[in-house]
């Protein structure tokens, strides 16, 4: 079976952070969290304690998160929102720009702070393999969003840079560190697909459910 390669290409990879796997990227925060959290209920025999899964349960959950790989900054950058509204970076070397705001008007962004951020990497996938650019799924520790966008990198041989929402507050300052992963790239491969609109197994929907209540695992 033939492995198929994401490669990332850089003028001079040796002094970046390399993009890597999402599955090595986890947030401490769900590394941390129990897989069930307890719950008391009243009942007429007195209190009971139930477990509560969490979403450290959650498949879906969890495999869009670990899906693809993380794109880190290549720096250290420091933004300021002041109480005006208006914002400031700065950083060693470009690592962020502005995005003109003509470009989102007559959108739901109009008015919103834009900020792209520059991505050193050129990214090559395989024939008729595309890559999809999202925010880093389901972690939202950061003030920042990138906007989605999916590219066809087997043949578009120049760096993706990411268009971003600023979410700052005013008054807020945040200093994003070298290393800090800012985008999640999925490559896709681009197939012509159909659609249907069928009534369901009912025999194999009862079934994996009455899987699940058994095992109490891999909720979706």
């Amino acid at each position: 079976m033939t492995r198929l390669l994401i490669e990332f290409h850089a003028a001079d990879p040796t002094i970046l952070p390399a993009p890597y796997p999402a599955a090595r990227g986890v947030p401490q925060w769900l590394k941390d969290m129990p897989m069930d959290q307890p719950l008391e209920r009243g009942t007429p025999a007195g209190p009971q304690t139930e477990q509560v899964p969490t979403v450290k349960r959650c498949p879906p959950f969890l495999e869009a998160m670990t899906c693809g790989y993380l794109i880190p900054l290549p720096g250290d950058v420091t933004f300021t929102r002041q109480s005006s509204g208006t914002l400031s970076f700065s950083s060693m070397g470009k690592i962020v720009d502005t995005q003109h705001p003509l470009q989102v008007r007559g959108s739901p962004m109009q008015g919103a702070l834009i900020v792209k951020f520059i991505n050193p990497w050129v990214i090559k996938t395989p024939p008729g393999y595309s890559s999809l650019f999202l925010p880093p799924l389901n972690n939202f520790e950061l003030p920042f969003q990138v906007l989605s966008g999916l590219v066809e990198t087997d043949t578009y041989y120049r760096p993706v840079h990411f268009p971003t929402l600023c979410l700052m507050r005013p008054g807020q300052s945040v200093t994003l560190k070298r290393g800090t992963p800012i985008a999640q790239v999925v490559p896709i491969k681009r197939e012509e697909w159909q659609s249907q609109a069928v009534e369901w197994d009912e025999a194999a929907r009862k079934k994996i459910e009455q899987t699940m209540l058994e095992n109490r695992e891999d909720f979706y």
